[in-house]
């Protein structure tokens, strides 16, 4: 079909019946080429927590700047103490009571025991006091744990940072309430350095995906994060994790990179394109992708020979970087490509090779009638 396809891309002839074509030319270039896939994804903190409030009381500080960069553990808001340090002092003043309860328990039992095996006091008198001291024994077990569960709760009064990292938009302002079972806690957190994309790709790539994966021990295939509408690369990372399944629904699979971000270009929310390089091709045969040519049976290029005549020919493309494009199959390291004024050839025309500003002024072509002015 491309054959077919290729002949009649022949019928077309230029529009000057005599002398050669203007075209501008690039050489086939033979070097490594990196294997890449792109996939489209976004940036998500590699970890984001909630700073809640773990006891209930009325904020009485926030200490803490919106976008502010913090550390693991600190102060962030302030719940007033004064409630938890009262209930903190009634049941220590409970543990004393029942101490003083206890030892006078005791000392009436070491009293009474004695005096069973003179007729002076009964058994069960003793065993009673023997009750008493369990029973304050454990009164006073349960008055220590409620001790530390207020000191624990008076601790929590000053909420601190879950994890290290940045601030966002505070959620509770001086002077409200807030408790246990409030959703949104009172700022989040999210760990940016480093940072995760999250990003798919089709499931047709999870074999190439493991099998670089396998050959990156340790380490893991390398992972570029490029900025949307030319943004460029942001920064370079390595892919973590694939998911451990594939999506019905689109038939992709889910992969997660980490990056370190040292420049903090990267930010949660964001979107952008992941590159994951699989491997690199040392004998590559790369060409322009202006070289490329299209048509109902495939794809194919115009290539000129010693002789300046271009004949069409079909390619076996691989993947692309940047302006370049891969070719598998079609064109040899070394052969001469037409990049410009394709239109205006066909099989067995001679060309003059121009300079690309030579070729715009002397081509023979007519963007117009080919339909490809707006």
């Amino acid at each position: 079909m491309l054959i077919a396809a290729l002949a009649a891309c022949s019928d077309h002839k230029p529009s000057a019946q005599n002398g050669s074509v203007p075209v501008t030319v690039a050489l086939a270039m033979q070097g490594p080429v990196a294997a890449t896939l792109q996939g489209l994804g976004h940036v998500q903190g590699f970890n984001t927590a909630s700073a809640r409030a773990q006891t209930s009381g009325l904020i009485t500080s926030i200490d803490f700047q919106e976008g502010q960069t913090v550390r693991a553990g600190q102060p962030l808001a302030q719940i007033d103490p004064r409630p938890l340090r009262a209930q903190l002092a009634q049941d220590g003043a409970a543990l004393q009571r029942d101490l003083a309860a206890l030892a006078n328990a005791r000392d009436s039992l070491a009293r009474a025991a004695p005096l069973v095996s003179q007729g002076l006091a009964s058994a069960q008198q003793v065993e009673g006091y023997r009750a008493q001291v369990a029973q304050l024994v454990a009164a006073a077990a349960g008055d220590r744990a409620m001790i530390q569960r207020d000191r624990l709760a008076l601790g929590y009064a000053t909420i601190r940072a879950p994890i290290a990292g940045v601030t966002g938009v505070r959620l509770v302002d001086t002077g409200n309430l807030v408790g246990l079972t409030d959703p949104a806690g009172v700022v989040t957190v999210v760990q940016i350095q480093p940072i995760a994309i999250v990003f798919t790709l089709p499931q047709s790539t999870i074999g190439a995906i493991r099998s670089a994966m396998a050959a990156a021990t340790g380490t893991g295939p390398l992972v570029e994060a490029i900025g949307q509408e030319g943004g460029g690369v942001l920064d370079r990372g390595r892919l973590l994790a694939i998911d451990n399944r594939v999506d019905d629904a689109s038939g992709t699979v889910t992969l997660k990179a980490i990056f370190p971000n040292a420049g903090k270009q990267l930010w949660p929310g964001q979107q952008v394109t992941a590159r994951v390089v699989l491997g690199t091709d040392a004998r590559a045969v790369s060409i322009p992708a202006s070289a490329l040519q299209r048509n109902a049976g495939g794809s194919y290029v115009w290539v000129v020979d010693k002789a300046n005549r271009a004949a069409p020919r079909p390619v076996l493309t691989g993947p692309r970087t940047g302006d370049s494009i891969v070719v598998r199959q079609g064109v040899a390291a070394g052969e001469r490509v037409v990049t410009d004024g394709q239109f205006a050839l066909s099989t067995g025309a001679v060309v003059t090779i121009t300079t690309p500003a030579a070729a715009a002024v002397a081509r023979r072509d007519n963007p117009d009638q080919l339909g490809l002015n707006p």
